[in-house]
This record gives structure tokens, sequence and C-alpha cells, in this order.
């Protein structure tokens, strides 16, 4: 029997660090990143982890029966009951409710003109348009392969698509054309009804409330293609370098000299909650009434640094149909 599901969209409010441990190489405490392609991502463990917490502690706290069959029970077996007698049974369950890896969606790079932008690529829009069409999400069409042609190399010079209020470009009054000058790379900038249309839904859909950051993401979002993505991803993160001071000689303690890799703010990442059939105690809760409990939006904490700031985040959720 299917079930109600929920897109639930990213936005990073400073930047974040889901680490993956001690690095190799340059950078002491990398991000974590997908094996294959190499993309940031925030695992599903790490999300859920954070809507528990919220769910416990926050603004829309939940009872403790209610936890328990969204997140999961751990079995008291083996404990000492009330009365000192060791407990038999298994009454731990698993949660209902499944939360994706949320994946990147836009990308910030430093631009000459509009400070910033929101890239994206054609690979990102195809496994998001996968995912939006497995929620049963209504999103405006989009002809990744039209786009996918548009950013193609045209006589040794990249294209970039870009909305048709974009911010991002500069007109070259010797060629009539339009450029983007993002990062060290010069694009030439054109534009597609559908991207524009499907840009619109976007802002919509992540800042709902919000017309000046629906107009900052709009007018900076941009395509490019798959290897500047791959480029830009792997080579922009934000990287922090750590210190701890000894407090005795009020400088560098030895060996406390280390590099952190970050999300950088502005960030759009984008995830899958649905609910499976609960597997335990009786209860009066469905999947929809679990998934009903979200709220419009969401602020959350995660990753490392919460106390200088880091890992903040916004999140939305877009409702589905049957999975």
């Amino acid at each position: 029997m299917g079930t109600d599901s929920r897109m639930y969209m990213v936005h990073c409010m400073t930047p974040v660090h889901v680490g993956a441990g001690q690095g190799v190489g340059i950078v002491d405490m990398p991000m974590m990143r997908e094996k294959v392609t190499e993309w940031p991502y925030f695992p599903g463990s790490s999300i859920k982890g954070v809507h528990r917490d919220f769910f416990r502690n926050g603004n829309h706290k939940q009872p403790d029966k209610w936890l328990d069959v969204a997140f999961g029970k751990g079995s008291s077996r083996g404990e000492d009951d009330a009365e000192g007698a060791e407990r038999d049974a298994d009454d731990g369950n698993a949660g209902a409710l499944v939360m994706t890896d949320a994946r990147i969606l836009a990308f910030p790079v430093a631009s000459h003109y509009g400070t910033f932008a929101y890239i994206t690529c054609p690979l990102v829009l195809k496994r998001f348009k996968r995912d939006v069409e497995a929620a049963a999400i209504t999103m405006p069409e989009l002809n990744v392969s039209t786009l996918s042609e548009l950013v193609q190399s045209k006589q040794d010079q990249d294209q970039s698509v870009v909305h048709s209020l974009s911010q991002l470009r500069k007109r070259d009054h010797a060629t009539s054309k339009d450029h983007l000058y993002i990062d060290e790379f010069v694009n030439e900038a054109v534009e597609d009804p559908t991207f524009t249309a499907w840009a619109d839904w976007l802002a919509k859909q992540l800042f709902a409330d919000d017309h000046i950051s629906q107009s900052m993401l709009t007018e900076r979002i941009a395509l490019v293609s798959d290897e500047a993505f791959q480029y830009f991803v792997t080579m922009c993160s934000e990287i922090v370098p750590r210190i701890r001071i000894d407090q005795n000689v009020k400088t560098v303690a030895e060996g406390a000299l280390w590099n952190e890799e970050y999300l950088p703010t502005e960030s759009i990442l984008y995830g899958l909650i649905w609910s499976d059939p609960f597997l335990g105690q009786q209860h009066n809760m469905n999947g929809r009434k679990l998934l009903d409990e979200l709220p419009q939006k969401t602020y959350l904490q995660i990753g490392g640094n919460a106390t200088v700031g880091k890992g903040r985040i916004q999140c939305r959720y877009v409702k589905g149909g049957a999975l």
C-alpha cells in the first residue's frame, strides 16, 4: 500500500561541516562526499538524527511514543525492570520514517557580476527530476536533453543557461552576446524558457514566504556543463584553518593547527521522506499522520562546530503523492 511522501529542501544558512573523519591529503577534516561523483551530501542518518532532536526538544515537541514510532526505539532486553528482574522481551523497533541522503542541487560560486551564482548542471537535474517523479511531485516540464545540448562547448567556449531576469551576465557589445564570469571561467550566457519556469518553481518551493530570497535565487541561478560543475564542487569548497591556543603561553599549542572543509553558505540540497509500515506494538498512527507533523519549514543544526555558528540550515517540505 502506498503512502504519502515529502521532498525536503535544504538551504544552508551558514557553512556546514558534516565530516568524513580524518583526511589523508591537504585537508585534515574533509566533508562527506559521494564515492562515485565526489559531490558533497548529507547522510540520511544525519538528517534523521537532527529531525529527531527537533521533535524531541524543538517547537514541535512530540511525546515519546510518537518519537519511538517515527524514529525507532532501542531494545530493553537484558535491562532490569522496576522490580529488578531482567527483561526478556524484545520491545525495540525500527523507525517508520525514512529519510534519504540530502543530495546537492545548487552550489554557490563567486561571480564577477551578481556577487555569486547558484550553479547546477544537467546531471544534477536528471537525478532531481527522477526523485521528483518518484515522490509524485508536480514540477514544470524540464527537457534536460535540450539543456545539455545548450551547455556544450560552442567554438571552444562553454555556454551557460540563465534565468530571464539573471543578474550574472554582462553584455559584450563587440559580439552582442551575454557572458558569465564565474570564478575564473568565462561562459556565453543564453536563456531557456523551460529553465526559467523551473527556477521560478524551485524558488517558490524553497522560499515560499520569502520573496527576497526567491529573487536572489532566480537572479543568480545558472546551468553549467557537468564538467564545470564537477570542478566547482571539488575545488571551490570552503577550507577553514582552525587552531587551539595553549592558555599558558597564549600561542598555538603544538600540533593544534588543522584545516576543515565546509559546504558553503547558500548551498541547496534535497532529499525524500516517506513512512514505512510500522512493525512494533499497537498504535494509532499511520504514515500520513507521521508526515503531517512536519511543519512547513524548520531551522536545524547539522554537523560539527555548532558553538561557532556552523551547520545552521533551513528545511522546507514539499508534499508529494504515493511512493
